[in-house]
């Protein structure tokens, strides 16, 4: 605070618009962000957290900042041994080798909350162990009381920026993660949602092994999602990798509503079998998800319908059942596919000259007051929408991908969203094919309208015994699936879902073609003549 407090006396006489000021600015961005790097590493724990939150908040942080900080999100400091074995007898009353075969006393990976060991089992079984600090729990009051106060000194200071609800927002999502036995759960429900994506896996949670502190779970030796060399080593095409990323993430927010919050690189595997030569998405730490209101759900699916297509009243409507106060909608195409509202050029092109300049010029007046106030108003869940469209964008960039595809597919699986079974439907649909089960089995047919109408999830592989104990899926039979498309629960539905999806792909592919080739033929300059 001090620092930049200094900075602002130096060039008050000045101002603040100088090419001067702004360099020396990114001199303090840097000064500073080292300086709560240090921190972080000395402190460990919810500090680190603090600091990988700091890191994904990239449509509001510098980016001196969020390069930085972004190293703690594999790279945090971690604990001795005997810290872990602590922790093994208060949980299991035994020591790691009284469990284990195997298990290393370095960990191959340390995080902000917990380390992670590579163990074999006593069955034989290759293991990941994650062990949560002994102390993070136990300090988070104080640390968040610390943390509170400090950004409170800064709105005195600096009363433009306001972060407190940053902070609050933060401990929000940070207490469910103490519980190991929560992540457990949300990566097998997760799983259980993704059963029908062969390329998508979720580790094994040995569950005899588990608790509230310790997670052990199936070891899985992959390639970090965003290292391009290592892929192509082992053969994977990054193209497949970068839409497999964008499908996962856009089918979890379009469509289950559920999402996982924190899909930084560090979280996703890429693993290829090689007798198969099948590739696998493997996602890790399901820690931290988020249920969205299924009102914003619906919402966000036309929001991007409309960006999409261009359509204004649309935009309008969808925006405003969210949330957004009427005077910023005109920011959401901006922050969503990067070009203003009015814009007409081919989807996923720049903006203009012209249209730069109108930014700017319809910026400039914009305080950072404003954008705070912006953000502070917005609901949560389109704060976590934020964040996971940046940290998936750093990906999706770094693996050689274009907007336009990113637009592509977040406008189909957004189609997709409007039509698809809401939760409360799925939940009705379970307790009525629940109640006909249990009536048909008492009949002289019972295995095969057992079978007919896909009601044996007791026979489901890809969900556990703790999955299932927890309601989370009825299987479908054939009956009830062959005249159902994208997803949907009646045929009606379907058909609107088919629909959205032609008006789509002929608004993304065919006729923005057609017409550039006629411009191209006419010799008419593209930007300026769609209309």
């Amino acid at each position: 605070m001090a620092d930049y407090k200094i900075l602002h006396l130096r060039y008050a006489s000045e101002g603040y618009t100088s090419d001067t000021y702004k360099a020396e600015r990114k001199v303090v961005h840097q000064r500073c962000a080292d300086r709560l790097l240090g921190l972080c590493r000395l402190n460990t724990g919810i500090y680190c957290k603090a600091g990988q939150h700091v890191a994904s908040l990239t449509y509001i942080v510098p980016p001196e900042y969020t390069n930085t900080l972004s190293v703690l999100q594999d790279r945090a400091p971690f604990k001795s041994m005997k810290e872990v074995e602590q922790v093994f007898r208060e949980e299991f009353g035994q020591h790691p080798l009284d469990l284990f075969r195997e298990f290393e006393p370095v960990p191959m990976a340390a995080a902000s909350l917990a380390q992670v060991h590579r163990a074999v089992t006593m069955d034989g079984r290759l293991a990941a162990v994650k062990v949560q600090y002994n102390n993070v729990s136990r300090l988070f009051k104080s640390d968040m009381w610390t943390m509170q106060t400090l950004s409170d000194m800064v709105g005195f200071l600096f009363p433009e920026f306001e972060l407190g609800w940053i902070v609050t927002e933060f401990k929000d999502n940070l207490t469910s993660e103490f519980d190991f036995t929560n992540e457990a759960r949300n990566g097998e429900a997760t799983k259980e949602r993704f059963k029908n994506r062969s390329d998508f896996y979720v580790p094994e949670i040995y569950w005899d092994l588990s608790s509230k502190k310790i997670l052990t779970m199936e070891f899985i030796d992959g390639v970090k999602v965003n290292d391009v060399e290592a892929l192509k080593k082992l053969g994977v095409s990054p193209k497949w990798v970068r839409t497999t990323l964008l499908e996962v993430f856009a089918e979890m927010m379009y469509q289950h509503g559920v999402v996982h919050c924190d899909p930084h690189a560090g979280n996703i595997l890429i693993t290829k079998d090689q007798f198969t030569g099948k590739c696998q998405f493997v996602l890790l730490d399901h820690g931290l998800y988020r249920t969205l209101d299924e009102t914003f759900r619906f919402n966000y699916c036309q929001l991007w319908r409309a960006l999409i297509l261009n359509d204004q009243d649309l935009l309008n409507r969808a925006s405003g059942n969210i949330g957004i106060p009427e005077n910023y909608v005109s920011f959401i195409p901006l922050i969503f596919i990067q070009r203003p509202a009015n814009a007409n050029q081919k989807i996923g092109e720049g903006m203009t000259t012209e249209q730069k300049q109108e930014v700017r010029s319809s910026l400039k007046n914009v305080t950072m007051a404003e954008v705070f106030e912006f953000l502070e108003i917005l609901p949560r869940d389109m704060l976590l929408v934020f964040r996971t469209i940046n940290l998936t964008r750093g990906i999706h960039q770094q693996l050689g991908g274009e907007n336009v595809e990113r637009f592509h597919i977040n406008a189909l699986f957004a189609t997709k969203g409007v039509w698809s079974e809401t939760r409360q439907e799925e939940h009705d649909r379970r307790v009525r094919r629940e109640q006909r089960r249990r009536d048909r089995l008492n009949g002289r047919f019972g295995a095969i309208a057992s079978w007919w109408y896909g009601s044996q999830d007791d026979k489901d592989e890809n969900s556990s015994e703790a999955t299932r104990a927890h309601g989370m899926q009825l299987g479908l039979g054939p009956r009830n699936r062959w005249y159902l498309f994208g997803d949907t629960p009646t045929f009606y539905r379907s058909l609107g879902y088919l629909w959205d999806t032609f008006s789509m792909r002929w608004r993304l592919w065919v006729g923005e073609g057609l017409l550039r080739i006629w411009l191209w033929w006419t010799g008419k300059d593209v930007a300026k003549a769609i209309s």
